[in-house]
């Protein structure tokens, strides 16, 4: 059992972490020995900056990702975290990334996914390295660069001769221990520009924005339209009077700017926020839209997806022990070429991919979908050695009785076969990941550290 804490080192992990919440670390397009932008980049060389001024031989993997490493031994003890963000998005009310230190919390766009738990974790395998504790596994911990977008990183390091751990942590979504993960289905709907037929009667919709993510519930969402603003706007009022997401409306040139406001919340939990772009195509599909592929998606959307958030309309509804399928519409462009639309489904792990990806397709007519992203369930079983040390860590530090959970979200632990989601959220604490003003605790943060340490103890010594 850890016999000692990390809360002396308290002040040096909020200053690392304040560090690196200062780097817009959102992924760009890649610039020369860049694959994911310079922000990216930039909070790779930061954090492995850190790890060497902490006495650790760091490695820059390409620039995909890094990691440092501890110990000794043929087997191979992973934590792997990211240090890529979203986008900060709306309604902050501290900067976002600036790493603010204010009511015992650190505020900036990363502190709880994954920069605080990456600290953590970096100063937990720092105090086993500082008090010469010997191991029988290498712990190797993993800074991942492109885990909100796409998971290339971990595709390129298995690619490219990074080794496969006997077993693995993420310390990116809550605890107790998270042994099952929900399948990830990100989907693109598409429809293509024509012409508009000018004879035909009804407002034209000009544009429609909303969201950047699709694993993001979008806060804000936009649409312009040509025609009769007052009509529109005492169709808004109506619209308003029930509706917890709010439209309002400015008169521009010939016609109408909407603006809805509604919440952000992470994907895997649509249900935690309030979807800006859902409530205003509801809103548009009372109105009289003249036909084009904006209005086409906009019609299609509102009556396969409206406000639902299980797929009900599209019948992919599905629940079994894992939990019920979760469907996020995360966001909505258009170009000159035509719209596109991205859709988050998190599906339980006894359904199946192509039957969901069946139902859909049979469910569009205007709209073609397209498979841009997924990932199958993710299962670990709870009598395993990995899951039962991670019990006794937890239970050892915390007092509290470990249990196993499964969870919607997608995190590195589904990168490798024996590997779990471990912390860093505490039960019954605010998920803010994804939101505005996400923040760590800083007493968590340290806590953290403390069982990830104990962690190591329990697996590897």
């Amino acid at each position: 059992m850890l016999d000692f804490s990390l809360a002396s080192r308290k002040d040096e992990m909020i200053d690392a972490l304040c560090r690196i919440l200062k780097i817009e670390s959102v992924k760009s397009p890649a610039q020369g020995n860049m694959p994911y932008g310079k922000g990216v980049f930039d909070a790779l060389i930061k954090t492995l900056g850190i790890a060497e001024k902490l006495d650790f031989d760091s490695v820059n993997f390409y620039s995909h990702l890094g990691y440092v490493e501890y110990g000794d031994g043929d087997e191979m003890f992973a934590i792997v975290t990211h240090l890529d963000v979203v986008p900060a998005g709306d309604g902050w009310t501290v900067p976002p990334f600036d790493g603010t230190v204010k009511d015992g919390r650190i505020y900036g766009r990363g502190a709880i996914d994954d920069k605080g738990p990456a600290i953590a974790a970096l100063f937990a395998l720092s105090a086993i390295k500082e008090n010469c504790i010997s191991l029988n596994k290498r712990v190797r911990l993993i800074f991942g660069c492109d885990e909100e977008s796409g998971w290339s990183d971990m595709d390129f390091y298995k690619k490219n001769g990074g080794e496969i751990p006997t077993m693995a942590i993420s310390p990116d979504a809550e605890f107790p221990i998270i042994n099952a993960e929900k399948g990830l289905l990100h989907l693109v709907a598409k429809k293509k520009a024509y012409p508009i037929n000018e004879q035909s009667g009804g407002l034209i919709v000009r544009s429609l924005a909303a969201g950047e993510r699709v694993n993001v519930v979008p806060a804000v969402c936009t649409c312009e339209i040509s025609g009769n603003a007052q009509a529109v706007i005492q169709m808004m009022d109506i619209f308003n009077e029930d509706s917890p997401v709010k439209v309002t409306a400015e008169e521009i040139n010939a016609g109408v700017r909407l603006t809805a406001h509604g919440f952000s919340a992470h994907g895997s939990k649509p249900d935690a926020g309030k979807n800006a772009l859902t409530y205003m195509m509801q809103f548009l599909n009372m109105l009289p839209l003249r036909k084009n592929a904006i209005s086409d998606a906009i019609y299609e959307l509102a009556e396969q997806i409206g406000l639902q958030t299980d797929g009900t309309n599209l019948g992919i509804a599905a629940q079994d022990e894992s939990g019920a399928l979760t469907l996020n519409l995360g966001y909505f462009k258009t170009t000159e070429e035509g719209v596109e639309a991205g859709i988050d489904i998190r599906y339980p792990i006894h359904s199946d991919k192509e039957t969901i990806l069946s139902k859909i397709n049979g469910r569009f007519k205007e709209l073609t979908i397209r498979e841009e992203f997924s990932r199958a369930p993710h299962f670990v079983p709870e009598d395993s050695p990995l899951v039962q040390g991670l019990k006794q860590a937890y239970e050892e530090v915390t007092g509290d009785k470990a249990y196993c959970m499964t969870m919607g979200g997608a995190t590195f632990a589904r990168a490798f076969p024996n590997s779990v989601a471990f912390g860093a959220l505490f039960p019954g604490q605010e998920g803010t990941e994804h939101q505005p003003d996400e923040y760590i605790e800083i007493d968590s943060l340290v806590k953290v550290a403390d069982i990830i340490a104990n962690a190591i103890l329990v697996l590897c010594k």
